[in-house]
């Protein structure tokens, strides 16, 4: 039994297709070692997942889609991304140790697509992350150095003390499922709440939605 992680790779540059592949370790460093000057665009990390055999996580997954695959040879798939998710959820067997419980949900591009003004330029990466009994915010930023090289600087804010309105009510709970909590962060949360709880916006995106929302402040 080898533990390790089953992710999700899409690219911008291969609309309607996924990567499913696996790792030891971080699935975002494998994403960018398979971005290569045939690709014009890099690899998001859609959705990774723990699992204690991920081996034959992946192996079944494979199985699973293999009137789907592009290749024989290859772990491209032209299947619809949240059929993916559910599919891959679905046969990953229970872990061994509630510890062990690990996923997490790209959703730069949806926020992208509604604050693409307001996101900081540096942003490469934003994921709602679900280990044990936490829901994490994470937000990758890059800074280019020497022209190749890359500071990469990674932050998680938990977001399990946000309200949902109610008493001891919370927004983001970790039992419901990661795509729910990835669901209710790009559509439910306003922005002002976004500003006063993240680091997503740059300072003119922040002083604006603070007017917005406090015209006489």
């Amino acid at each position: 039994m080898a533990s390790g992680y089953v992710y999700i790779l899409t690219n911008v540059s291969l609309p309607g297709m996924i990567k499913v592949g696996r790792t030891l370790r971080d699935s975002r460093s494998r994403a960018r070692e398979l971005f290569t000057t045939g690709l014009p665009t890099p690899f998001q990390v859609a959705f990774e997942i723990f699992s204690d055999e991920h081996e034959k996580l992946e192996a079944d997954f494979h199985q699973e889609l293999h009137d789907f695959r592009i290749s024989n040879n290859r772990e491209f798939f032209k299947y619809p991304l949240d059929k993916a998710i559910t599919l891959l959820q679905q046969l990953n067997i229970p872990p061994a140790s509630n510890e062990s419980v690990f996923q997490a949900e790209d959703i730069f591009e949806s926020l992208k697509q509604k604050y693409l003004s307001y996101l900081k330029p540096d942003i490469v990466a934003v994921r709602i992350v679900q280990p044990q009994d936490r829901v994490w915010l994470e937000i990758t930023q890059e800074k280019e150095t020497a022209g190749y090289l890359k500071d990469q600087k990674i932050t998680r804010t938990d977001l399990a003390f946000i309200s949902d309105g109610g008493y001891d009510s919370h927004l983001f709970r970790p039992e419901d499922d990661v795509r729910e909590n990835a669901r209710k962060f790009v559509e439910d949360f306003d922005p002002y709440s976004i500003i006063m709880t993240t680091d997503l916006f740059h300072d003119s995106a922040c002083q604006e939605i603070n007017e917005k929302f406090n015209p006489h402040k």
